[in-house]
Parts: structure tokens; C-alpha cells; sequence
């Protein structure tokens, strides 16, 4: 199938485009409208380019669901449900895993908050899941930095400033606004996909500017971790370790995701440490929190809904029914787009070295290893150095090398492009 027919059946298989599309064709019958009347075409673009973003601003995907786990999930009675280091059996556990899942903070697409830079953009829908997704994954690393895995909903002062600074605000340190600006660094415009790794270092990037987290961000790049490396960004006095984010993006296939890494990919939501993984399929990024059998479990950033003014809201008590949600969706393997980046958080450096043992004894041992894994730096490797803010943001590593396939509309993370325009 052409790159081009991908995409109209993606499109027509989902109703939210159909009415963006019969959108469009309204919009498309104005503009010849104006082109009879002889308007300039600069006046045409100039209305074309307001409808399209009028069209992005109040298009919703589907309606909010703050129900429970809903018939469509598929979730199977009596079959193991792993998320992040927590094992659950339906019908039995529901209420214990609804409560895990709805104590996850979810950001979705929003319409109507403040432009984003010196762009036109007032809404992320078609183009954020990806930065929603990677909002979703350190928001519940930064609840477990300062809770634990097993925290649960509940509104707290710390709780409430973790939210506070996942706003759709220019001035929340990481709102839509700074992740969007952060990646432009990256060469990703406003308005355009993030692949995982992108995402990854865009937040890296946020947390250097704060510092008072007492939180490292590191990303591993190019499917190869040094044990030495990390230790050495996770211990900036060299006795006093900081809390780590680990992020590994992995690719585990040209077009589609290989068979051999199921059960390493499955493993990693095994693990205690496991904060998530971010990836998806093409056009659809997701936050994955778990699996049953060889089904993965996410939250689902493709809801549109309206956006919380700071201005207009209490800041000591948000409100955050539209921030957590209990429904969960599946996705089997083969939809499974092979661009992800796992991630996992050690509050100790205990933690991190009972990580890389279970690293070496599953998911980077045999045939389907997921990357590779060594205790000292190679001698031919140049030691790592303490990278100052301004200088990160001249260091971006690409993503992956674009894979040269018949999908020509693909970009390097494998993810479609659907324009804006």
C-alpha cells in the first residue's frame, strides 16, 4: 500500500478525522470562493490559515471516558496484568488496578491555552500526543520521586505543585509550551511529530534548568549503556548519588517491531524500577504502563479537551478530575511501531545497581537483547563531561537514522506525518 492510501485509510477509520476532513472540504469550498472574488492570495492564506487552526481548536477525537475499564480494553478474567512492578488478576484485583492506573497523572490533547512561542498554535490536537505522552511519563516519575510506587490519588500540596507544573502555561516548567520550544532545539517545529528520543531529551533538557528537583535525567543514546557514564552524571560530587531518570529509546525493527524482543520489551514492566515506556504506532503515540499476554497496556493522549487557565483556576487546589482517567486500551504487538524508549527511575544508587543486574540477567542477555550493557568505558570511548545548559541544547543527537522504506511519508521514528495544513 502507497505511503499516501496509509494514511486516507488511518483517516477513514477513524470518525474524529471524518468530520476533520468534511472540515477541510468546507474550508476548501471558502477558499474558491474568495479565489472568484478575486481576493490576493495572501488574503487567501491568511483565511485559510485561520479556519485550519479555528478547525484544530475544536475538534475533539472522541468524548472523555473517566469510567472504568471499558468492554473495548479487552482486557482477559484470570490472565496476569503486569504494570510497572505490580501484578494484577481481573476480575478479582479491578478495583486495586482502576486505583493504580487512575493514580497515574493524564495529559491529553487540550484546545485554547496560550499560543505556544510566536506560533498560531492554541491547541496540540494531531500533532502533541507524543510530548503529552512524555509528560505523562516524568510526571509519574516525579510522583514516585517524591511519594513511591505505591502512592495513590489523593490531593496534596506536593501532589497539587508536581500538576502545577504540567499546565498548559508558558511559565510551567514542563507545559506544552516548554517541551514544544524545547524540541525546536532539535531542529522539531512547533506543530510537527516528536519521536521518542526527542521527547526523551527535550525533558532532559527542562530538568537541568531545575535544578533544585535534586533529579538527573539521562538518556542513552545509540542502544550502548555505560555503567561508569551513568554513575558518573548520577553522583556530580562523586559520593552523593541523585536520583535518576533512566530513558533508553531502542528501535526493534525496520517497519515493525521484530518478534525476538517481545518478552525483553514485556520484562521491562516487571521491573520495580519501570516508570513507563513511550512509543505507539504509526500516526499515535501512547504512554505504555503495562502488558497482559502479548498485549500492551497504555493511556491514551488522543482526547481533546479544554484547557485549564491558570489564571482562572485556584493554583493551591486544581482541579484535576480531567488529569486522571481508569480507562485503559491494548495494543498487540504487530500495531506496535518499532521507534520506543523505556524508562526507569532509581532513587538510590542500590537501585541502580540491582537494575543493571537484572538487565544482565534478562533484557540484555541472548538473542534478544534490547541493548548493550558494559561496566567500564571502553578505552577508545572519550570520558563523559559535565555539560553546561547552553551547550546541551547544541547537543541533541538525531533521531534514528531514517530507515529507507516504501513509506516515504515516514519520518526517522517511524511515525506518519499528517500536516497541519
Amino acid at each position: 500500500m502507497s505511503s499516501w492510501s496509509k494514511v486516507w485509510s488511518n483517516i477513514w477509520t477513524d470518525y474524529s478525522y471524518q468530520i476533520g476532513v468534511a472540515s477541510l472540504l468546507v474550508t476548501t469550498l471558502c477558499a474558491a470562493r474568495y479565489v472568484r472574488r478575486n481576493v490576493s492570495m495572501g488574503d487567501l492564506e491568511a483565511t485559510l490559515a485561520t479556519l485550519n487552526n479555528s478547525i484544530n481548536n475544536t475538534i475533539t477525537d472522541y468524548t472523555p471516558v473517566f469510567g472504568g475499564v471499558e468492554e473495548k480494553s479487552q482486557l482477559l478474567d484470570g490472565i496476569e496484568i503486569q504494570v510497572m512492578g505490580r501484578s494484577y488478576v481481573l476480575p478479582d484485583d479491578v478495583a486495586m488496578f482502576e486505583r493504580d492506573v487512575e493514580s497515574f497523572l493524564w495529559f491529553s490533547y487540550r484546545r485554547n491555552f496560550r499560543a505556544i512561542g510566536g506560533t498560531t498554535y492554541t491547541s496540540d490536537r494531531g500533532w502533541g500526543c507524543m510530548l503529552r505522552c512524555i509528560q505523562m511519563l516524568y510526571s509519574h516519575t516525579l510522583i514516585r520521586h517524591s511519594f513511591s510506587r505505591d502512592w495513590r490519588w489523593t490531593k496534596c500540596p506536593v501532589y497539587n505543585s508536581i500538576l502545577r507544573d504540567f499546565l498548559d502555561d508558558p511559565n510551567g516548567l514542563y507545559s506544552i509550551q516548554q517541551i514544544a520550544k524545547a524540541g525546536c532545539s532539535a531542529g522539531k517545529d512547533v506543530g510537527t511529530w516528536f519521536g521518542p528520543n526527542t521527547a526523551a531529551q527535550s525533558i532532559r533538557i527542562l530538568t537541568e534548568f531545575h535544578k533544585e528537583l535534586n533529579l538527573t535525567v539521562q538518556v542513552v543514546m545509540d542502544n550502548f549503556l555505560c555503567i561508569e557514564d551513568i554513575k558518573f552524571f548520577a553522583k556530580e560530587d562523586d559520593v552523593t548519588w541523585t536520583p535518576l531518570l533512566l530513558i533508553i529509546p531502542l528501535r526493534l525493527g525496520l517497519s515493525e517491531c521484530n518478534n525476538i524482543y517481545i518478552d525483553n520489551i514485556k520484562h521491562c514492566f516487571k521491573i520495580e524500577q519501570s516508570v513507563g515506556a513511550v512509543g505507539g504506532r504509526p500516526n499515535s503515540a501512547f504512554y505504555f504502563v503495562g502488558y497482559q499476554k502479548d498485549k500492551l497496556l497504555y493511556l491514551d493522549p488522543h482526547v481533546t479537551q479544554e484547557s485549564l487557565c491558570p489564571d482562572d483556576i485556584d493554583l493551591d487546589n486544581i482541579p484535576d478530575d480531567t488529569y486522571h482517567t481508569k480507562k485503559v486500551d491494548l495494543l498487540a504487538w504487530d500495531q506496535l511501531d518499532p521507534s520506543i524508549a523505556v524508562a526507569f527511575y532509581c532513587k538510590t544508587e542500590h537501585s541502580f545497581d540491582d537494575l543493571c543486574q537484572q538487565f544482565r540477567e534478562t533484557i540484555t542477555a541472548g538473542s534478544g537483547s534490547l541493548f548493550e550493557m558494559v561496566a567500564k568505558r571502553p578505552a577508545y570511548m572519550t570520558p563523559p563531561r559535565r555539560t553546561p545548559v547552553d551547550k546541551l541544547l547544541e547537543n541533541y543527537s538525531a533521531e534514528y537514522d531514517e530507515v529507507n522504506t516504501e513509506d516515504a511519508a515516514s519520518d526517522s521514528d517511524g511515525f506518519e506525518i499528517i500536516s497541519n495544513s
